[in-house]
């Protein structure tokens, strides 16, 4: 029997805890000696269903500092579009799983920095007197597993020019160019652009916004791992494209007619001849002053895009073209076959909030300029008044209307205890006695951000204010950093224009002027409940308070055109749908259609 020294089993033992304390320290050196620190993606939101299945920018639960995911329980019909959006990407990346590595994911993130992703909600959050609209986790599953298809369909495109040119369906994506009419400001390429990313998510069509639009140059990438921009050169699409590449709207309509027509014929082979004339890319709206293109069509789509029937046909294009200066949103809801989906999605019918939120993320040029302005101004009071004033006229309306506007605004921010009462009783006091009955240990501070092309406005309180204390001691600041005089174009003004809408948006009051986009995206971002000035001279009022923190479809139609839809063509929307109201006649006296959201600003007291 071979009996072991104990000098070897000394040796032997010495020997292993080394090789053990060098595999500890060897595990552990990733996470003590890296200096990289990992981004946390905002986009990761892991659903119950998808656990352990999930594919695209799945993380190694092994790397460092990569967060859980929050567990999400989706309601069946987002759970729908999710798996289609999922089965989507799978056509696309060949039926492999996409890749999207850690080290891939920090690459996209320092390329493409977004601040205001992390910082945007706390400036809310931070708000007293205003009610917040809680996160929507179901969205942002939604939206996770988007930028999955996104950037999958563009990695298997390869030359995005040659597939278009050459027709290629070979990974069976679909695109949307989301294009803007010229012209428009920044309110109206925001609301129009956001519509249809929307569209987009629900018919899994891959968007792409024209850098002509500016908006790549004033927010943050959107889709995880990919980019949503596209150029004229890359893809030729209308006005300036060849006709022969794309189908104008009426095109659509006339081949669609025909289609319902044959198909009246059940037999299979006149309905394979019906579908067979569909055309590779079609302009759902587009800018044109000459034949085959209309005018009336870069407006908004037209009626019968809201219908069902009219959808399933659009669903098999691969690349749509749509523009446009009017926010369509709403009318989403009013599309049957959408509907179920849209509401189990945004139960509270905040869409445009939460895409905004999501989507529409100010790039850190903006988002600095916002912040300066946030700590200078608004950071340290303790309410916040926005005020956006619109002279639709320019400078001849402003000359008319300033002193209206400017009392009908005094008196309604007085009335509701917005703004502080004032002593005009110094007026006739010519020594100072007054001063010591107004001082206070610590004064509460009233900050109101003005956003108009005039100084009307401000000079006006600022005399109401700097020459009167306040009744209760309360300091009124007030501060308007830009007033241009006439509306100018540009990414600078966008820029600018964005980070002043930032700041409206971070108020606990808000006053908007009627059939304006750019009050509108403020009251959006902000979740408020407007108050809407009163522009009319013959209404004897100051002020409305806004029903919805959604803004007024300005065109929308209140009435259903589907001439194969026997149920509801003809019928009024809101009998179908009763969150669709009229806008109300103080926002837009002309009609148009409202979404009216399941949420108020106002605290209840």
């Amino acid at each position: 029997m071979h009996i072991v020294s104990p000098q070897v089993v000394l040796v032997a033992v010495s020997t292993a805890v080394i090789f053990l304390l060098l595999y500890l320290v060897t595990e552990d050196s990733t996470t003590i000696a890296s200096s990289k620190i990992p981004v946390t993606s905002l986009f990761i939101v892991e659903t119950l269903e998808s656990k352990g299945t999930d594919s695209g920018a799945d993380k190694d639960p092994k790397l460092p500092n990569r967060p859980s995911s929050p567990h999400v329980e989706l309601q069946s019909e987002v759970l729908k579009l999710v798996s289609a959006i999922k089965e989507a990407t799978r056509v696309a990346a060949g039926g492999r799983k996409p890749s999207f590595s850690d080290d891939e994911t920090d690459a996209w993130h320092a390329e493409n920095p977004c601040r205001s992703r992390r910082e945007l909600l706390p400036k809310y959050a931070r708000r007293k007197h205003v009610q917040d609209v809680p996160p929507n986790r179901q969205w942002d599953v939604v939206l996770r597993e988007y930028s999955k298809l996104h950037r999958t369909c563009l990695q298997t495109s390869g030359n995005l020019t040659h597939y278009f040119m050459s027709k290629s369906t070979s990974n069976g994506c679909k695109f949307l160019i989301a294009d803007v009419m010229g012209g428009s400001g920044l309110g109206n390429k925001i609301l129009v652009v956001l519509s249809n990313i929307l569209y987009a998510v629900l018919t899994q069509r891959v968007v792409l916004v024209p850098t002509d639009t500016l908006l790549s140059f004033v927010f943050c990438e959107p889709f995880e791992g990919s980019s949503w921009r596209v150029d004229n050169s890359t893809i030729p699409y209308p006005p300036m494209s060849h006709p022969s590449l794309w189908q104008p709207p009426q095109y659509f309509y006339e081949e669609f007619d025909r289609s319902m027509r044959e198909s009246v014929d059940s037999s299979s082979s006149s309905r394979e001849a019906a579908t067979g004339s569909r055309p590779y890319a079609s302009a759902v709206t587009s800018q044109g002053l000459r034949k085959p293109w209309i005018l009336d069509d870069q407006w908004h789509p037209r009626d019968r895009f809201f219908c069902s029937q009219e959808q399933e046909q659009y669903r098999e294009i691969p690349w749509l073209y749509m523009t446009g200066c009017l926010y369509t949103l709403p009318n989403l809801f009013a599309i049957g076959s959408f509907r179920p989906t849209l509401e189990a999605l945004f139960p509270d019918r905040m869409a445009l909030t939460h895409l905004l939120r999501s989507v529409m993320l100010p790039g850190d040029t903006v988002w600095d300029r916002s912040i300066r302005l946030d700590d200078a101004y608004l950071a340290h009071a303790d309410r916040r008044v926005g005020i956006q004033v619109r002279y639709k006229d320019g400078t001849p309306h402003y000359r008319k209307m300033n002193e209206l506007y400017n009392d009908r605004i005094t008196k309604c921010a007085l009335e509701n205890g917005i703004l502080p009462n004032v002593d005009f009783s110094i007026d006739n006091r010519l020594d100072d006695s007054h001063v010591a009955e107004v001082l206070r240990p610590k004064r509460n501070v009233v900050m109101v951000f003005i956003a108009c092309l005039y100084t009307g406005l401000h000079d006006h309180l600022t005399r109401l204010y700097l020459r009167h204390p306040s009744e209760r001691g309360e300091s009124v600041g007030l501060v308007q950093v830009t007033h241009e005089d006439r509306q100018e174009f540009g990414v600078e003004v966008d820029r600018q224009a964005l980070a002043e809408v930032m700041c409206l948006s971070f108020s606990d009051d808000l006053f908007v002027t009627p059939i304006s986009t750019y009050g509108g995206v403020a009251q959006a971002y902000g979740a408020l409940n407007p108050w809407f000035i009163e522009i009319r001279p013959n209404v004897d009022k100051p002020c409305t308070r806004g029903v919805s923190v959604d803004i007024c479809y300005q065109g929308g139609l209140e009435k259903y055109t589907c001439p194969y839809d026997a149920e509801v063509n003809g019928q009024p929307i809101s009998h179908v749908v009763p969150y669709l109201k009229k806008c109300i006649p103080e926002d837009y006296a002309r009609g148009g259609v409202q979404l009216i959201t399941n949420h108020s600003s106002v605290l209840l007291t």
